[in-house]
C-alpha cells in the first residue's frame, strides 16, 4: 500500500508537540545584521519538478508514471468497454482519460508534505462517482454476481469479474494475461512496501532524518520524523498555515531532504527488483502487447 498523505488529516489523533522555549538574548541590531544576515527568499520546487523527484524510484514509475502508452492503453480500453456496453443496450459514459504527463494524476508522497502550495488540488480533479443505473446495467458491466476471479498474494486476495463488459474489455487488451497482469501489480506493491522497510535501516537517509530533526528543533518543533510530525497534527491543523507544517517544508528545502530520501528509496527499490528479476520482465511483455492491441483500436477509431 502506498504511503500516501493526500487526506491525512481525518486519521490524526495526536497533538503535535512544540517547544514554547524563547531566548532571551537580546542583539544590537547592527550586530545581528552583520552575524545573521537575512537569508535570500526560497525559491519552492514546482509541483512538476516534486512530481519527477517523486516518481524516479523505479517501482514508482512503473505503478504511478503517466505515460503516453499508459493513455493510449486505458483510451482503447475504455472504448472497448463502451462498444461492449452498447452491443447489450446500455450507454456507458465513463470520465474522460488523463493525459499523459497530467499533474493530477496520484503518486505516493511517502515522506510526508512536500509543498504546502498544492494541498487539496487533487481533490478538485476527481471524477465524479459513477451514477446508479440498475441491476441490468451492473450485470452487463460487471457480470452476475459471484461471479469473480481471485488472484492471491503474499499479504492481499484481489477478486475481479470473470464475465461482463469490464472483464471483456480486459481480456481484449491482455488476453490469457489478465491474472498475470493482476498478480504483477500486487508484487510491486509488495515491493514498494518491502523497499520502504529497508530504508529506515540505511545509513543515508537515517542521516537525512536527522538533519531535518536538527533544523526541526532550530525551529522549536519537535518531532522524530516527517510521517511522526504527521501523526501528531491536531485533527483541526490548517496544514497551509500552522507552523509546524511550514516549519517542515521549509527544512526539507534547507536540508535537501526529498532529494536524498527519494534518491535512497531508488536504491531499494531497484534492490528488489534486482531479486525479482521476472517482475519486470513479464510486465514489460504484457505491457507491449497491450499497447499494440491499444494502436489497433484507436487506428481502428480513426480509420
Amino acid at each position: 500500500m502506498a504511503l500516501s498523505f493526500q487526506g491525512t488529516r481525518r486519521h490524526i489523533t495526536a497533538a503535535c508537540i512544540l517547544t514554547a522555549t524563547v531566548g532571551a538574548t537580546i542583539w544590537a541590531f547592527t550586530d545581528a545584521r552583520a552575524q545573521h544576515p537575512e537569508p535570500r527568499p526560497h525559491r519552492p520546487p514546482s509541483p512538476a519538478a516534486l512530481a519527477e523527484q517523486g516518481l524516479r524510484p523505479p517501482i514508482y514509475a512503473q505503478l504511478y508514471a503517466w505515460t503516453q502508452s499508459g493513455e493510449q492503453i486505458a483510451t482503447a480500453q475504455q472504448q472497448v468497454l463502451i462498444a461492449c456496453m452498447a452491443e447489450r443496450g446500455f450507454t456507458l459514459k465513463p470520465a474522460p482519460v488523463a493525459k499523459a504527463g497530467d499533474a493530477a494524476v496520484s503518486r505516493p508522497t511517502p515522506f510526508g508534505l512536500e509543498t504546502l502550495e498544492e494541498i487539496g488540488a487533487d481533490s478538485q480533479t476527481q471524477a465524479p462517482p459513477e451514477q446508479p443505473q440498475g441491476e441490468a446495467f451492473s450485470r452487463a458491466l460487471y457480470g452476475k454476481p459471484g461471479d469473480e476471479i481471485s488472484v492471491k498474494g503474499n499479504l492481499l486476495k484481489v477478486t475481479m469479474p470473470a464475465s461482463g463488459c469490464q472483464a471483456e474489455a480486459e481480456k481484449h487488451m491482455l488476453g490469457d494475461g489478465r491474472v498475470r497482469w493482476t498478480e504483477l501489480r500486487m508484487r510491486l506493491n509488495e515491493g514498494e512496501q518491502t523497499a520502504f522497510r529497508r530504508l529506515e535501516h540505511d545509513p543515508l537517509f537515517r542521516k537525512a532524518n536527522e538533519s531535518w530533526r536538527r533544523c526541526m528543533l532550530a525551529n522549536r518543533v519537535q518531532a522524530k520524523d516527517p510521517l511522526d510530525l504527521i501523526r501528531a497534527l491536531p485533527p483541526d491543523a490548517d496544514i497551509r498555515t500552522h507552523p509546524a507544517t511550514k516549519a517542515d517544508v521549509r527544512c526539507k528545502q534547507d536540508t535537501g531532504y526529498l532529494r536524498t530520501a527519494y534518491a535512497r528509496l531508488a536504491v531499494m527499490q531497484q534492490r528488489w527488483l534486482d531479486e525479482h528479476p521476472d517482475v519486470l520482465q513479464d510486465r514489460t511483455v504484457l505491457r507491449d502487447r497491450q499497447l499494440r492491441i491499444a494502436r489497433q483500436v484507436l487506428q481502428g477509431q480513426t480509420g
